[in-house]
This record gives C-alpha cells, structure tokens and sequence, in this order.
C-alpha cells in the first residue's frame, strides 16, 4: 500500500514537472523560461530570474492589496462643481397644514347634536400632538370619548379652499388649490406645492434662464408651514427648517430666504454596491420588510421607522400613519398606549441609510411679522401671506463619484501584471491553453 502511494506521487510529480518545463519552454512570459525551460541555462542566469520574478510577485501583491482594498473599503469620494450656468435646481416643496382647532369641534359637535364632553377628545384625534391623545387614557367610552372617529375627523378638519385662497408662482397668480394637492402626513391631510410625489414632471426648477422666481400664497386660517425637497415626506422626523416660524396665525407676514445644497451621482456611483456607496438610489429598498412606498427617500424611510416603533409597543399606529404605512391604525385603547409610551418611540433603533440623490434646503434669513392691534376686514378676508424664495442661484453643488469601480479593479489589475510580468489577458489564455488544454511530446 505504501509503495503504490509512493508511485502516485512520483507520477503526480512527474506529471507536473514535465507541465512546468513544458510551460517554461513555450511560454512568451518574460523570464519564465530563462527559469523553467529545459535548454541548458546557466545556474546564475536562473538565479537571477528568480530573484527577478520573486521581487515582481511581492510588489504586485502589495499593490493588488491596496487597490483591492481601495475598491472595498472608502470608494465613493466627493468633489465641488462650479460649472454653474447650465444647472437646474428644484424648488423646494411647500407643505401646508392645518395645525389646531378653531372652533371645527365646537360646530360639529352643535351640528351633530353630540355632547360637548367630547370635546377635548375630537381636540386631541382630529389634530396631531406630541402626546397623541392624553385623553383616551383616562376617557369612557360613548361618555368622553368614541371608537369611530375617522369619519368625525374628515368633517371636522377644513378643505383646501377653506384654508388657502390665492397663491401666485414667479408673479403669475392662480388658485391655491388647482396647485396645491392633497397629500397624507403624519399630521393628517395637508396641501403640498411642488412635489415629486405625484410624478416628476410636476417639479419646478430654477436656472439662469428663468431666474429667481418664488412662491407666495395667503391663508385665511392657522397653518403650519413646512419647506422640505420635492421627494420628501413630511413627517414630525422631518428636520423643521423654519423652527417655530413654521406656525402662522392670523394675521402673518411671512418671507423664507434660503439657499440650495445639492448632491448629485456620477454615472460610476450606480455600479457600486449599496454598502459600497454608502446611500441608496431611489429605486433601492432599506433593510426593512413590507416597505409601503414605491421609491426610497430617506425621510420616508424615517416615517416608516417612527409607526414600526409604534407598532412594536402597541401593535398599531395613529391613525394618520395607518394609510401611508398601510400598518393598522390603533382604537382608543391603542391610542392611550401610544400615549403611555411616547417617550420610548425616539429610542427605537432606526436604520435609515442616507439617500444618494440629496437636496437640502437652508434658511438665509426668515421674515416673520404678526399684525397686531385692530385688523380691517379686508385684512381678515385676505388672511396671512407666505412667500418663498432663493436668495441666489447655487453656484456649488457636491458630486459623489467612485474612485474605483469595477472596471477601475479590472484596469489596476491588468496594469500591475502588464508592469511586473508583461503579462495580458493573452497571456492568461496562454497559461490556461498551455497547463489544461495542449498536451506535451515528451
């Protein structure tokens, strides 16, 4: 037994030496066969081949390493472009939301002939807190509070027209609502100006040519105002980029001035790999089950994390989520455990990576003035004003590109074994033709 595994592995041996020095003799691989041909070469001249091509092998696998490692590791880098006069920039959504009662509940419930200590349930269901509905926690039911409530909301909550009246976009004036289109938030039903969530043909952009037109309307009610990027969601997550100058109660003058941070992708960015790029392209879904939405927004994706953190210590969410979210809206009783555990929701772990298409508004300066003393009826009827506005056209803007993508490796490693060894794509062929395919005479 031991002698014939002896003689397998003389013949083993054999076998391969005879590939070697059949493969130092063909081969047109620069030093190979100055070291494994079966001519007559010098012991020195081998020597110094071997010297040679064991140096070559150690410095291409340095190299390798650091391009390998460069392609795995740090591969999206980011440049400033300034090459300004042929940009267009999107405009900015305008959100607007009708943001507490003004005697709705009162006039449902005289309407409706219901007893008035609903009140401050309808209150706290109809319009959206921080707590949730404080009252549902200590209400009786058909007394203080009641189970179907969403079709009491819907009839308390104003219609576009009866919030919003005139609006006008670069001086060209318009009914608020023919632009001005319904969309759920996390704050109930508001109207949204300029947003890509009803098609992108809808956004409106700004560029040299057109200039620097804005955004005004009026509102003859108390109105929240959110400024967010045309694909956002708005949600209570989302970063409030006009602080508490958001609220405007009657009557208000308001004027946002911002500017523009936009990141844009190279064409390279698209062959990496999500967790190379380190963000996600629209069409990418996050690392989370059942995602309700159609595209990846990073704001969307922080929408969905706060009713998953409601979910999970309730087994539902409010009732404004629900449909967006398409997770069951919570009852009374759910309502009064998102109440009791408001204060656990901000620690719920959130894994939201960063959109790669980013475009982020800022204020430059925010004029906010509330007309006090006696208000003419002209006044009343027209309401308070908003305008928006940039304060210039960008002039930078952040582009991500790749520093190696997968053609950028196939280069690098054609180049380390074209410098070292004077190797090609041929040459591998040759190897593989002369080791597996052609046979030897000897």
């Amino acid at each position: 037994m031991i002698q014939n595994n002896g003689s397998v592995c003389r013949s083993i041996y054999a076998n391969v030496k005879r590939k070697i020095e059949y493969f130092g003799d063909m081969s047109n691989l620069h030093g190979i066969n100055n070291l494994f041909s079966t001519s007559h070469i010098p012991f020195f001249k081998r020597l110094f081949w071997l010297v040679v091509l064991t140096s070559s092998c150690f410095g291409a696998s340095i190299i390798l390493q650091s391009a390998l490692k460069l392609f795995s590791t740090g591969v999206a880098s980011y440049s400033v472009e300034t090459n300004y006069l042929d940009w267009n920039t999107p405009f900015p959504a305008v959100t607007v939301c009708e943001q507490s009662d003004n005697g709705r509940v009162k006039a449902y419930l005289t309407q409706y002939k219901l007893s008035s200590n609903l009140a401050a349930f309808f209150k706290e269901v109809a319009f959206w807190n921080v707590k949730y509905c404080r009252t549902c926690n200590v209400c009786k039911i058909n007394e203080t509070c009641v189970e179907n409530f969403e079709d009491a909301i819907d009839k308390i909550r104003h219609r576009c027209s009866e919030l919003l009246t005139d609006c006008w976009w670069g001086g060209r004036y318009f009914k608020c609502c023919d632009e001005l289109h319904p969309i759920e938030t996390e704050y109930g039903i508001c109207y949204v100006f300029n947003s890509a969530l009803f098609g992108n043909s809808s956004i409106l952009t700004v560029n040299r040519r057109v200039g620097l037109v804005d955004f005004t309307f009026s509102a003859v009610e108390l109105v929240g105002v959110r400024i967010h990027a045309p694909d956002d969601i708005v949600s209570a997550a989302l970063e409030n980029i006009l602080s508490r100058s958001s609220s405007l109660p009657l009557v208000t003058e308001f004027e946002a001035i911002l500017k523009v941070e936009q990141t844009v992708n190279d064409l390279s960015v698209s062959s990496l790999s999500e967790t190379m790029r380190g963000c996600l392209f629209k069409d990418d879904l996050p690392p989370y089950p059942d995602w309700p939405f159609k595209q990846y927004t990073y704001s969307g994706c922080l929408l969905f994390c706060r009713a998953l953190a409601q979910y999970s210590f309730c087994n539902c969410t409010h009732h404004f989520l629900a449909n967006i979210v398409k997770i069951p809206a919570c009852n009374v009783k759910g309502l009064a455990c998102l109440y009791q555990n408001r204060d656990e929701f901000p620690k719920f772990e959130c894994n939201c990576p960063m959109a790669c298409d980013d475009t982020q508004y800022k204020p430059v300066h925010i004029f906010y003035n509330r007309v006090s003393g006696k208000l003419s009826s002209e006044l009343m009827k027209r309401g308070s004003r908003a305008r928006v506005r940039f304060a210039s056209l960008p002039t930078l803007r952040v582009r991500r590109l790749a520093i190696k993508d997968t053609l950028g490796l196939v280069v690098d490693i054609g180049g380390v074994g074209g410098v070292f060894f004077g190797a090609s794509l041929l040459s591998v062929i040759e190897l593989i033709y002369l080791f597996c395919i052609r046979r030897n005479r000897h």
